[in-house]
């Protein structure tokens, strides 16, 4: 694999940008056809950690599909990754995606994609009509978008609704009251609507919110107004650095009078620990919290468990979350999609997105799908669902929920 880099001006949507570095670009080399996939990254930047944790597993599959004879519907064509950084910036997201496509001539886009970028990169994708794979946004507004992120109702609503009234109803935890604690930007907005909603009609009173500001250097007003309103449980989306600045404050203030729900980044990755310390991860992350995720390294999945050895043992990856698990099927969604479509054409290749199916139960469906991978007819899955884990004082993981893939019963609530 060679690495090269490019300078290039950005003029997206009428705005001027001001100077920025330039674009990072890796080209996997492959002899004979090719088939060439754009992928726009955030390597830098706020949002790094998802695809520095992702692009390895995502590099690993690809070179493992190329070597078990490529595309084999199309002649054994292998596939061709070039990656852009967009540095984290949606602007530059767009910019990115309109220079791989009508200077790269790439047959197809992914990327980390998060719901900020996705709405950024929307006018390009309907204007230059070009399939893309989100790896993680949690809505889709170009007819040319699907997606693997948690639709924002299905997903996360469903999911963290289902899990508060297993709670309440399966394991008799005293629930009726919540203040809706999420990160306060537009995929947290979006799901607090839809998930506020669903509570209300399930008889949970909601006392109050709590929006954590996404540029905040502390949370310890959202905590004294959470410790103030004193609800049986918190629940909503929050974001990596959120939840880390909201376990802080929470720890400062020796607040465990409610049940912390929610997720994903801020409830379950697994570099919480490392980035609260040990003394202050084992007092808030092990005492009345419950994260959702796609991925846990105890889940009762087998192909989970064998892709999980597979990046540890063979491709050596020293960094295996949720991140690597959601690029790696990343890189089997585009493989399916390649060799089903009829040509490489943009409109086959729509259609081809649309009739992807991985079982549950197949080898290569890596995430917590029991109803398998397939897109409804928003671009988004049609099993939205996610697991909810607990923190052990080991710093590992349990699944709780749901029964297919839980390991044990939620702990009592303290």
């Amino acid at each position: 694999m060679t690495v090269t880099r490019r300078t290039f001006g950005i003029a997206a949507a009428g705005i001027l940008l001001g100077p920025i570095a330039a674009p990072y670009i890796r080209k996997a080399s492959a002899a004979g056809s090719t088939i060439r996939i754009g992928v726009v990254n955030s390597m830098s930047g706020g949002l790094a950690a998802y695809a520095q944790e992702g692009q390895p597993a995502f590099e690993y599959v690809i070179k493992k599909i190329n070597d078990a004879g490529g595309i084999k519907s199309k002649g054994g064509a292998k596939i061709e990754l070039i990656q852009a950084d967009d540095t984290s910036q949606p602007a530059r997201t767009a910019a990115e995606a309109r220079r791989l496509i009508t200077e790269e001539k790439v047959h197809l886009l992914t990327g980390t994609i998060l719901s900020a970028q996705m709405l950024a990169l929307t006018p390009v994708l309907d204007e230059l009509k070009m399939p893309t794979l989100s790896v993680w946004a949690g809505g889709s507004h170009s007819n040319y978008m699907f997606t693997l992120g948690y639709p924002y109702d299905r997903g996360y609503a469903q999911t963290i609704h289902d899990f508060v009234v297993f709670l309440r109803d399966a394991n008799k935890f005293n629930i009726k009251t919540a203040v809706m604690g999420y990160s306060n930007y537009e995929a947290g907005q979006q799901v607090n609507q839809f998930l506020t909603q669903r509570l209300k009609a399930s008889g949970i009173e909601i006392t109050g919110e709590a929006p954590l500001d996404t540029r905040a250097q502390d949370q310890t007003a959202a905590m004294i107004r959470i410790r103030s309103l004193k609800p049986d449980i918190v629940v909503g989306l929050v974001t990596p650095r959120d939840g880390i600045l909201l376990h802080q404050a929470r720890y400062n203030l020796n607040y465990h009078g409610s049940i912390f729900c929610g997720g994903t980044g801020g409830y379950s990755d697994l570099s919480l620990w490392k980035d609260l310390g040990p003394e202050i991860g084992k007092a808030v992350l092990t005492k009345n919290l419950y994260g959702m995720t796609g991925f846990s390294p105890g889940a009762k999945i087998d192909s989970m468990q064998k892709i999980i050895a597979e990046l540890r043992d063979v491709a050596k990856l020293d960094k295996i979350g949720q991140g690597a698990i959601q690029y790696a099927q990343a890189a089997r969604v585009l493989q399916q999609t390649l060799e089903n479509a009829a040509s490489l054409e943009r409109d086959a290749l729509l259609d081809s997105f649309k009739n992807v199916h991985i079982p549950f139960g197949d080898p290569n469906l890596y995430i917590s799908k029991p109803k398998g991978l397939q897109f409804a007819d928003d671009r988004l899955l049609k099993d939205g669902s996610a697991m909810f884990i607990q923190w052990t004082p080991e710093q590992e993981q349990q699944v709780i929920f749901p029964k297919e893939f839980a390991q044990t019963a939620p702990r009592p609530r303290a």
